[in-house]
């Protein structure tokens, strides 16, 4: 197999667009003298450049799932090259005509050049400065800490940074950028290119000086010309990780060129600038640890280049609960959105921030609390959710993106506006202040009334809330609560306690408390047909079970893993929703009407405001005489194959797959604005 003269090392991260605009260009960069091989590597990309790069014609491709940094990657394209002369190309790189065979002749004809590297212009056609001498230790002290605004280190950094230079001829220059930068392949260590020491930055110095060490010079030559966009991977870093990865790259330069003695000198005024800036510029800049950990050379972890928007959610109920709305809706959102789910305060106090990874696209966080009875407190509520807001700020600017603020929690109202966030969206699933005793519920009541004040998107998860909440800059958006048919089939486990009982079997799953369950409803029907058997599954309060006390055909089984609930509900022949009519909370619209219509179950319920439009699905009632009218309608018609098909079919019309794709529709115009 012939050898071609140039391989090209091509390295993709996250630059969808510009690595296509590169390739698109270099066969128009060559010449017919000129054969060349592309081997690129992608380093984890999100975004579909390892998909393009795989469908491209003659790229041989070396897919890796993370991040492994430039340096590495460049290495593991070199181990497959088999050409006289190595380009090291940044996927940012738009080739004018000619430009690659204009550096391989200048190779050719240079015998005494190690590497040429182009003339670069910047997209608007200006000359883009992208060559250096090798940096002196008061060159780098210039360029990291404010002594370069002292006459002497000043004179250092535009001498390093060849200031002023006229590049309208080929010279040698010390340090050409490696953006596009061909290397005559005998010059180079047989193993590898650049030193995997050094990830992102300072690579390329170190070759650079290491050519330089044996007498081997780099060139520049005006005559190849190229268009480069600077910095498309680098910027997806964000700010404070670009800043701690290139100081800590720098660090590492240092320590292996320099005396011991001035890379203490040089840790030390970095340090003391870093803690510096911070004071004077605020959060964009490296927190103490951060500046500690960077002149330490300490970088960091590689970034993963996910720039998909943060949502990010604060919610009234913790992730361990695992089967309520917000949980289904912020795993509906895992996937195009990134989701940091946050719990609740406790009342345990507690100055840590803990983040786990609970899904492919979500993460669980547990905010610190410093102090107890924020809940009952406004002046402590508003210290908490001060420190989890810096605490979540320091997290997410470790993976920059934009971010949407996603309240459901009344309380968490302080934190808008804390997170930088593009928009807040406030998802009404309750009326808080109704949980809460009649002392605290002006707290929560204000909670209310400022978090809706301040959403740009207001969602009810039922169509009677809207008219109970305050006035909101936009009109609120109806997203009904729903359900997983395919974890509520009709087909399946059945409770095998429930099953060996004598029927007819009646379930309600939910609190039994006297907020909304209408126990003395239940305990009334029961009395009047003691052969019918109520299964009552969920937590249990005194005064919510006293009515039913007594009654031997009323079964009270307590809470149970919400894994188990679609087995009872399959055992059950009638699937009962006895809420109380007009109290705190009949605006409600149940979760679990979807679940036992995804079950094909018929279904009792009080006539709830939300409830009534679905007349005919189900079966509504104002008392007991008709909840038990009710009753005996849907045993009758229990099992018809036509009314179970059609309780399964609105289940998943009302799914929570349906749910997000609204969901997503609805923020996807907030990130236009």
């Amino acid at each position: 197999m012939i050898q071609p003269e140039v391989s090209i090392l091509l390295v993709s991260w996250n630059t969808l667009a510009e690595t296509r605009t590169c390739l698109e260009s270099l066969p128009g960069s060559v010449d017919d003298d000129l054969s060349y091989e592309v081997i690129a590597v992608d380093n984890g990309s999100r975004d579909g450049s390892a998909e393009m790069l795989a469908d491209w014609p003659g790229v041989h491709l070396v897919r890796n799932e993370v991040n492994t940094g430039f340096a590495a990657a460049v290495n593991q394209a070199y181990a497959r090259a088999g050409g006289a002369y190595i380009l090291l190309l940044n996927s940012d790189i738009q080739f004018r005509p000619g430009a690659l065979s204009v550096l391989a002749r200048f190779l050719r004809d240079h015998p005494d050049a190690a590497g040429v590297a182009p003339l670069y212009l910047n997209p608007d056609g200006t000359i883009q400065q992208h060559y250096m001498r090798l940096p002196s230790f008061p060159s780098a002290l210039a360029a990291a800490t404010a002594l370069r605004w002292l006459p002497g280190f000043r004179q250092a950094l535009d001498s390093y940074l060849m200031r002023g230079a006229d590049f309208s001829r080929a010279q040698p220059v010390q340090q050409p950028s490696a953006s596009c930068l061909l290397l005559r392949r005998q010059d180079l260590d047989p193993d590898d290119v650049l030193d995997e020491r050094l990830p992102i930055y300072f690579n390329d110095v170190l070759l650079a000086r290491g050519l330089a060490a044996k007498g081997r010079q780099l060139w520049m030559t005006p005559d190849a010309v190229l268009v480069h966009t600077m910095g498309a991977s680098t910027k997806l870093l964000g700010r404070r990780a670009r800043s701690q990865h290139h100081l800590g790259g720098l660090v590492r330069y240092l320590r292996l060129t320099q005396p011991g003695h001035r890379v203490a000198l040089f840790q030390s005024l970095a340090l003391l600038d870093r803690l510096g800036r911070r004071v004077l510029r605020g959060r964009h800049e490296l927190t103490v640890p951060e500046a500690i950990a960077a002149v330490r050379g300490d970088v960091g972890p590689l970034p993963d280049g996910d720039s998909r928007t943060w949502v990010v959610m604060l919610s009234g109920v913790g992730w361990s609960s695992g089967s309520h709305r917000q949980h289904a809706l912020a795993q509906e959102l895992g996937g195009d959105y990134r989701v940091l789910f946050v719990d609740p305060p406790t009342h345990k106090p507690g100055w840590r921030l803990t983040v786990d990874r609970v899904a492919p696209s979500v993460w669980r966080a547990t905010a610190p609390s410093p102090l107890p009875f924020g809940r009952h407190l406004p002046a402590v509520n508003r210290v908490n959710r001060a420190v989890t807001a810096a605490a979540l700020c320091r997290w997410l600017d470790q993976a920059p993106a934009r971010r949407l603020l996603w309240l459901d929690d009344d309380l968490a109202a302080g934190v808008a506006g804390r997170l930088e966030e593009k928009a807040v969206v406030y998802d009404a699933v309750d009326l808080d202040w109704t949980f809460t005793r009649r002392w605290n519920r002006a707290h929560l009541r204000r909670g209310l009334e400022e978090v809706v004040a301040k959403a740009d998107l207001v969602l009810a998860s039922s169509p009677a809330l809207p008219d109970r909440l305050p006035k909101a800059r936009r009109e609120p958006v109806v997203v009904p609560n729903a359900c997983d048919p395919d974890l509520f089939t009709p087909v399946g486990e059945v409770n095998a306690a429930i099953a060996r009982q004598s029927g007819p079997h009646l379930c309600y799953t939910g609190a039994i408390d006297t907020r909304a369950f209408d126990a003395r409803l239940v305990a009334t029907v029961a009395r009047r047909h003691p052969r019918w058997t109520f299964h009552l599954v969920g937590p249990a309060t005194p005064a919510g079970r006293a009515p039913l006390a007594g009654l031997p055909n009323v079964h009270l089984t307590g809470p149970v893993p919400f894994e188990e609930v679609p087995a009872i509900v399959r055992a059950c022949d009638v699937c009962l929703i006895p809420y109380r009519l007009g109290g705190l909370i009949d605006y409600v619209h149940p979760k679990k009407l979807y679940e036992y219509l995804a079950a094909g179950k018929p279904v009792v319920a009080t006539a709830l405001p939300a409830l009534t439009a679905m007349e005919g699905l189900l079966h509504l009632a104002a008392n007991a005489e008709e909840f038990e009218e009710g009753i005996e309608k849907a045993l009758a018609s229990a099992t018809s194959p036509s009314a179970v098909a059609a309780r399964r079919q609105a289940a998943k019309e009302n799914s929570w797959s349906v749910r997000g794709r609204q969901v997503r529709a609805l923020l996807a115009t907030l990130e236009d604005v």
